[in-house]
């Protein structure tokens, strides 16, 4: 459905888009403007569905300091590691170059609906919007661009869309997985299990298939969380025998399955190797350091504030473009710990 602009209400009313502004922010009675005209425009606004805009009712001259930041779709528990890297560095950030940040989430779901952005656009003045990548978020970035609200985007890996805005902050993801998944060390015919938790499909499990051509198994997990891993570890023993090599798409996951195999008294990376995606302070009480892939998500968060905030000031001015261009690209670092049998 195609959303109504003040051009609209301005045509359907037969006033100047400036008349439009000048009723809604209620300033009629100070232009004394006709009430009749007044009439015609809060009747169109209304029929259109027209959701005027919080900065636009802001006092002229007076400049926001609150950014939006738009997050994909919540996942079933929220306190997963990248939920909380990305909300902490955009506060953190924020806060530092003395601006504010407003979470708010893309509700999941069937269908195009957007009124999750209009009611935040209705009910706070924001300067800009840093915005996770998601099918539906990037729906709402048209009518971010409609408003002519600038957009940074977010990809945490190669972006698949490409809606408009002022920039686009992307990870490659590729290169940091091959390095890792190139230089293990595997049996003559050993086979490899992904393990990955439920519902997104991430990058880097295209390049572990491709790597691992012929000879892997994919095993979802019920969460995203280690002891979906530990629950994993144990279903792989049951059912794929030929199975020595782990690659979890997350730590957290490849932190259960190394507790599952400490508990049944298996060694890394003799009897298994274990190799997890992400980089992050596991935080959990194991004896190895994780062969991993660090995965930049507060940098790229950081990155994107900053030159949100770098536009909105005009210390760096962006352009609106129809399609957002990448203005930062950031690699996944290889982490080679102890629990992977590696080439020499």
């Amino acid at each position: 459905m195609v959303r109504a602009l003040r051009a609209d209400v301005a045509k359907r009313a037969g006033v100047a888009p400036s008349t439009v502004s000048n009723i809604l922010n209620d300033r009629a009675k100070s232009l004394r403007i006709a009430p009749e005209t007044v009439r015609r425009v809060k009747a169109a606004a209304a029929e259109l569905g027209y959701v005027p805009q919080a900065s636009a009712r802001s006092l002229r001259g007076r400049a926001s300091r609150t950014m939006g930041l738009m997050l994909g779709p919540l996942p079933p528990n929220v306190f997963v590691p990248i939920l909380h890297d990305v909300v902490t560095a955009a506060i953190a950030r924020s806060q530092e170059r003395q601006y504010l940040v407003m979470p708010f989430a893309d509700p999941g779901g069937e269908g195009e609906d957007i009124t999750y952005v209009e009611r935040v656009l209705a009910d706070v003045d924001l300067a800009g919007v840093v915005s996770e990548m998601s099918p539906r978020n990037a729906i709402a970035g048209h009518r971010l661009h409609q408003m002519e609200v600038p957009v940074v985007w977010m990809s945490f890996g190669t972006p698949a869309m490409h809606p408009p805005g002022v920039g686009h902050a992307m990870i490659r993801q590729t290169g940091g997985v091959e390095a890792v998944l190139g230089k293990l060390d595997l049996a003559r015919n050993e086979e490899v299990a992904i393990v990955l938790g439920p519902g997104h499909k991430p990058e880097r499990l295209g390049v572990a298939l491709r790597m691992f051509d012929g000879f892997v198994h994919v095993v979802e997990a019920e969460s995203w969380l280690a002891d979906a891993g530990a629950k994993s570890m144990r279903q792989i023993r049951n059912e794929l025998p030929r199975v020595r090599t782990i690659f979890c798409a997350d730590d957290y996951l490849a932190f259960g399955v190394l507790h599952a195999l400490n508990e049944d008294g298996l060694r890394v990376p003799e009897d298994y190797s274990v190799v997890g995606f992400g980089g992050f302070d596991n935080g959990a009480q194991i004896s190895h350091r994780l062969t991993t892939v660090r995965w930049p998500v507060r940098e790229l968060t950081i990155a994107s504030q900053d030159a949100l905030i770098d536009h909105v000031s005009g210390a760096r001015p962006l352009q609106l473009q129809n399609t957002a261009p990448i203005i930062v690209e950031l690699e996944c670092e290889p982490l080679f710990g102890t629990t992977a049998r590696l080439k020499d």
